[in-house]
């Protein structure tokens, strides 16, 4: 779906904060792709980006080059769940202090949902663990919020002073208490990504699929339809 920034200009620069890792795709002469670092922007000039890191002075020269067409994408991991794409050029390359890459400010954006269901804003306590018997009382466990869900996943926040921002893509399992006898309901689970938001860490969790009715069941008590 393509948005005009004129009138979508706002939510293009939330999403676009200095710091964020960015996908450019270059084509010409030969297709290259890199991750670089946002360094910020000029609204409706120009995006600066890092220069690749550890290449040395005649390193991509003949696709990082001023002229060039280039493909730019970025995920939001948020409760949006967004693919965001545009077209650009690259407008400079600087080298004096620091190298980096100068591209056209976007006139247009698309942006594809990553999920196949939508998932509804909630406010459920709960803690993760790494493995299945840890006590919920245990201070292994992270404690946050659930801030939305769906059939296949949700988002869990993690304030920065519960003091553990190294999660990583494996097996977890999440504990919410039940409203109906208030005992903890355990739902295998994995870690998708995480990203840092202000002082928060989002955490993009997939339920397993055979955890589907406990599921179904816990959120009806609840009263969250997710069908």
């Amino acid at each position: 779906m393509a948005e005009n920034l004129s009138d979508k200009n706002n939510k293009f620069l939330l999403d676009l904060l200095p710091g964020k890792l960015i996908d450019i795709q270059l084509n010409n002469p030969i297709q290259m792709r890199f991750k670089l670092t946002l360094i910020g922007y000029d609204v409706g000039k120009y995006l600066i980006l890092k220069y690749p890191a550890q290449s040395g002075k005649n390193d991509y020269i003949d696709v990082l080059t001023e002229g060039n067409g280039a493909i730019v994408r970025y995920i939001i991991e948020d409760e949006r769940g967004e693919c965001v794409a545009f077209s650009t050029t690259i407008l400079a390359i600087s080298f004096r202090p620091e190298r980096l890459v100068y591209l056209a400010y976007p006139k247009n954006v698309e942006s594809r949902q990553l999920r196949e269901t939508n998932r509804l804003r909630t406010h459920i306590p709960a803690k993760i663990s790494l493995n299945k018997n840890y006590n919920l009382e245990s201070e292994n466990l992270l404690h946050g919020l659930i801030i939305d869900i769906s059939p296949s996943g949700c988002r869990f926040v993690i304030h920065v002073s519960s003091g553990f921002l190294a999660l990583k893509r494996r097996q977890v399992f999440v504990h919410i208490i039940s409203p109906l006898d208030s005992k903890p309901v355990i739902i295998s689970s994995f870690i998708r990504n995480n990203q840092m938001k202000d002082n928060k860490l989002n955490v993009g969790i997939e339920f397993s699929p055979d955890e589907q009715f406990k599921l179904h069941e816990l959120l009806n008590a609840y009263s969250i339809d997710i069908d």
